[in-house]
């Protein structure tokens, strides 16, 4: 029945902003923006990854620790870790040592312009 995860969707406080930096600092590109002011984007990636960015509710978002139930991070698969990785230093909060990877490869962890639980990942081969 299900094919594929078509987007993962993040609200945020400033939607415009949050676009432009999955674009700047990870090389996403916008696929689409709607009319709206604020605006509610389409962010993706050359390997299918498609983030939608909307504008939050206003309210203040609840704290949660990695290992607490639901979606917790968002991993994002790079092709050249060590070159990734060290393009990460500097311009994201809280990037992580390299560990291994569920399944093989590399992981690292770091947070996005809102705070949003980031991963980064290669494989050593395909998991399926």
């Amino acid at each position: 029945m299900v094919i594929g995860v078509d987007h993962v969707a993040l609200a945020a406080k400033d939607s415009r902003a949050l676009a432009e930096w999955y674009c700047s600092v990870l090389g996403m590109r916008i696929l689409f923006q709607n009319d709206k002011e604020p605006p509610t984007y389409l962010v993706g990636g050359t390997m299918g990854a498609v983030l939608e960015i909307m504008p939050d509710n206003g309210t203040a978002p609840a704290k949660h620790q990695p290992l607490d139930p639901g979606i917790r991070h968002i991993a994002f698969r790079v092709t050249d870790f060590e070159a990734a990785h060290a393009g990460l230093q500097g311009k994201v909060l809280g990037l992580t040592a390299p560990a291994p990877a569920a399944g093989g490869g590399q992981i690292a962890f770091f947070h996005d312009l809102e705070g949003n639980l980031v991963q980064l990942v290669s494989r050593d081969s395909e998991l399926f």
